[in-house]
This record gives structure tokens, sequence and C-alpha cells, in this order.
């Protein structure tokens, strides 16, 4: 006990020391076009990336076949125990954060923007570079873990649910939780956010600085393609 405390406890510190990072600034955005367009999606304590169908699955080894035909990939990371399982009492959660034994990554087909069960002022779209697309989904595909065959490692009941839950690669714990991917995610990207952010409200404000300077950089430079 004493020593989920601790991390509890480290955690909180984190937290209160996340709003002492750096802005992000229009100096450290991605030089160049940027015709692509992610959508950052926070559900409460989570957040999760949201990709255009067509554009993620011509480029992903690993998700084509599931998803052919979606018009968009809501994809997140979590606690391969806690994530997957649909009414996981707290005491998983706190097991996660502390004693997880293994992640796992959620991918599902959505039908609209923002997806179901968020709200418009719960979703920021950034603009990325062709060069930051093509990593982006890179480190999607590295995301999802594979056996000694090469196949993927479902989890859960697939025939259940929309949604996809594949075995993943990377330790999840308090300081590498869902948000954690996401920033590695975006900076993956190339995107300026900075690598310390636990929680899905700190996440969500860089992402909102980032597409505000964005959006301030296309009305100042129209001969630049930017996508939003």
């Amino acid at each position: 006990m004493r020593s989920i405390v601790q991390q509890l406890a480290a955690l909180l510190l984190a937290v209160l020391l996340a709003g002492c990072a750096g802005a992000p600034r229009r100096a450290d955005l991605p030089a160049g076009a940027t015709p692509h367009t992610v959508y950052l999606v926070q559900f409460g304590w989570h957040t999760a990336l949201m990709l255009d169908g067509a554009s993620a699955l011509s480029r992903s080894a690993r998700l084509g076949t599931d998803f052919q035909g979606s018009r968009y990939l809501l994809v997140g990371w979590g606690d391969g125990e806690y994530f997957v399982s649909e009414h996981a009492p707290w005491s998983k959660a706190v097991k996660a954060l502390v004693a997880s034994d293994y992640p796992a990554l959620q991918v599902g087909a959505r039908d609209t923007n923002p997806p179901l069960g968020a709200q418009a002022q719960d979703t920021v779209s950034l603009a990325i570079t062709e060069r930051g697309y093509n990593e982006l989904v890179a480190y999607i595909d590295a995301s999802i873990a594979a056996d000694a065959d090469g196949k993927l490692i479902y989890l859960g009941k697939p025939e259940e649910s929309p949604d996809r839950f594949y075995r993943a690669t990377g330790n999840y714990s308090v300081f590498n939780n869902c948000n954690s991917w996401v920033v590695g995610a975006l900076r993956a990207a190339e995107l300026p956010v900075s690598s310390f952010n636990l929680t899905a409200r700190s996440v969500l404000e860089q992402a909102e600085r980032i597409s505000k300077l964005q959006q301030e950089r296309a009305a100042s430079m129209p001969g630049i393609a930017q996508a939003f």
C-alpha cells in the first residue's frame, strides 16, 4: 500500500509540475506544407487520436484487414486489463497504475467528427506534414504487438464490439499512461508537444495552442498548403 501511495503522490507532483512545461511557439512548428489533419480527442481523463481512415490505412501495414472502408479511425492506448474491460472496477484502475501486466491498443472505425461520446470542444484539429503523417502511422503500427508468427494478438471479444483491442508494445504505468502515448504519437508527427504531459487536460491545452499557432500561420502564409 505504501508503494501505491508513494507513486500516486509522485503523480500528483508531476501534474503540478506539468503546468511549468514550456508552451509551444510558432517557431517550433514544422516548416513547409502540412496537408494532413489528425484530431486529438479528450474523453474525460483519456485522450485518443482520430485519423482519416483511407489515408491512414494506405500507410499502415497492420490495420488494413480490420478496417477497410472506415471513414475515420479512433486510436488509443492503455492498460491491457482495465482498458479492455467494459465495466472494470476501480481496483483494476489502481493496479494498472502501479502493476500493469501489459498494454493494449484500441482502434475503432468512426463515422462522425467529433466521434460518438465527445463534444466539439473536446476535439482539436492539428495539421501535419507528409513526413509527419507517415511517422505517425508508423508509430501506431509499432505500438501493436505480434506473436512469434507475426500475427496480431487480439484482446477481449472482437465480435462483440466495433472496436478492436490489440496486445500492445511498451509498458503502462502511472508515468507512462494513455496520455503519454498520445504525446509520443504527436511528437512522432513532428508536432512541438512537450514530452512531460501525463494528464488529458495538459495534452489538450498544448494541442489547442499548437492548433491556434497553425491557424495564425496559415492566415499569414496563404500560398502554403495547410489542412485543418
